[in-house]
């Protein structure tokens, strides 16, 4: 039987035939290599009432980029680059997170996803890498750029991460422009840029979750990126 995967996005305005409406979108790719590997795909969209969220007949659970995440969920005010708030979709993956560590739901948090996942387990973010002078490479690169290797990753040996992608060393994508700085509780991180920008946290409590900064699903023909999706729904 097929692997069911829960994939979480926001909304974006669509121009439809009576006028702009609301549509929950996302990315094909995560839909082309959830197929390629054999598995089905449920898009979970922002949910007004987030009480009646319980994925635990899923196989596993991807939360996805996008917009930046409300500050005051780590205790801080709205920087002035903090851009593209959804709290709607702030509090339907939190509780999606909620739901996945509870029923111990193999999770795959993506970049925004990533961040996410931190603030879900009490820790904070940079709310902008630049700015906070944590580091002077751009890391925020356009999405014209997302199938392109930017920076290297150093992989820690005895992380989950190494596990799968069995190489301490590789290079990934970047479409960012926050990161995580407190780490959570039960988190450790697995994986950091060069500059010392974390790029992948994972659990230490049991719970079947990575976090990686970069984008995976954008870069499938990548050895490295088939392996974490294989681990995902394999």
């Amino acid at each position: 039987m097929s692997k069911l995967i829960a994939i979480s996005t926001g909304t974006k305005e669509v121009q439809m035939a009576p006028g702009e409406i609301e549509c929950t979108v996302i990315n094909q790719d995560f839909i082309n290599v959830c197929n390629r590997l054999g598995a089905t795909v449920v898009i979970v969209g922002p949910h007004q009432d987030t009480d009646s969220i319980n994925i635990s007949k899923f196989d596993a659970l991807v939360v996805t980029g996008g917009g930046d995440i409300n500050p005051t969920l780590y205790g801080q005010e709205l920087g002035d680059k903090t851009i593209r708030i959804s709290d709607k979709r702030d509090s339907t993956e939190m509780a999606l997170l909620k739901s996945a560590e509870e029923n111990n739901i193999k999770t795959l948090a993506i970049c925004r996803g990533h961040q996410l996942l931190n603030v879900y387990k009490g820790g904070t973010l940079f709310q902008d890498l630049i700015d906070q002078n944590v580091t002077e490479f751009n890391h925020d690169r356009p999405f014209e750029e997302a199938r392109k290797h930017i920076h290297d990753v150093n992989i820690n040996e005895d992380s989950k991460l190494f596990s799968i992608v069995k190489n301490k060393n590789f290079q990934v994508n970047s479409i960012h422009h926050q990161a995580v700085n407190k780490l959570g509780e039960d988190l450790r991180i697995s994986a950091t840029s060069s500059d010392g920008v974390v790029e992948g946290i994972e659990s230490t409590n049991g719970w079947d979750v990575i976090g990686v900064q970069w984008h995976p699903e954008n870069m499938i023909d990548d050895q490295y990126s088939v392996k974490i999706f294989d681990w995902l729904i394999n």
